[in-house]
């Protein structure tokens, strides 16, 4: 099975798998590794069947499935789930709205994440410096997670680059060609409407605050480099797009 690692600072990784199993296009699966003293992070854990990809990868940063110590899902969709259960020493965490979606001997495996007073941030007992942020798009328990150590943010599918080309075949790249991308596909849900672009722009919202070095999705493309104005970007496109529409109905 073809993988993809890319280090994208100290003590931070991306595993990028390629999905020949779930989808008919091509498309890579992404996982991401944070390594901090006494701790080894996983972000997602991907499909079982990429267990033995997951395996050589860790290998090649010099973790075993032994050492990994918690596992954050940003949702509890099976493509992001199935290979948690390759890490039995792991702390597990989920959404409380997303349990239900994990198969019951898989779900027994996880704890939700504590809510914090803000009712949009939780946690993840035991683990610090890490925010997580309620998104509730694409899933119902979606959430991001910003790290501040690694200044890398794990959006998930809330906003991802699945079947998409790697431009120049880069995992990590600032191409302004996925931005323009994002912030026209962001204007284009606008301009349809519906419930699911209002739960995704109050998402994207509250992300407007982090100042990320990287912009770490579900599937495909890590985008890095000045991400707070690449989200700012994307919000604006989808917010002035809104209300081009709505003021074009006004006008008929």
């Amino acid at each position: 099975m073809n993988y993809l690692v890319s280090r994208l600072t100290a003590g931070a990784y991306v595993i990028a798998v390629e999905d020949t199993f779930t989808w008919d296009g091509a498309s890579y699966t992404n996982l991401y590794v944070l390594q901090r003293s006494g701790q080894t992070i996983l972000i997602d854990t991907g499909l079982k069947q990429y267990q033995p990809a997951i395996v050589e990868a860790l290998a090649k940063i010099g973790v075993t499935p032994e050492q990994v110590t918690h596992i954050l899902l940003t949702h509890g969709h099976h493509d992001h789930v199935e290979g948690a259960d390759l890490f039995g020493r792991a702390k597990k965490f989920v959404h409380h709205a997303d349990l239900p979606l994990l198969t019951a001997p898989l779900a027994a495996q996880f704890v939700p994440y504590s809510p914090l007073t803000d009712e949009n941030k939780l946690s993840a007992d035991g683990v610090g410096d890490l925010d997580i942020i309620f998104v509730n798009t694409h899933s119902p328990g979606s959430v991001a997670i910003y790290d501040h150590i690694s200044k890398a943010l794990f959006v998930g599918d809330f906003f991802c680059y699945f079947g998409e080309a790697l431009p120049e075949g880069e995992l990590v790249t600032n191409s302004d060609y996925v931005r323009r991308g994002s912030c026209q596909y962001v204007a284009a849900q606008a301009a349809a409407g519906g419930a699911e672009f209002k739960h995704f722009i109050a998402g994207l919202s509250r992300l407007l605050g982090y100042q990320p070095d990287f912009f770490c999705t579900g599937h495909g493309v890590v985008l890095c480099d000045d991400i707070q104005a690449f989200i700012k970007n994307m919000w604006l496109s989808g917010t002035q797009s809104r209300e081009a529409n709505a003021n074009s109905k006004k006008e008929r």
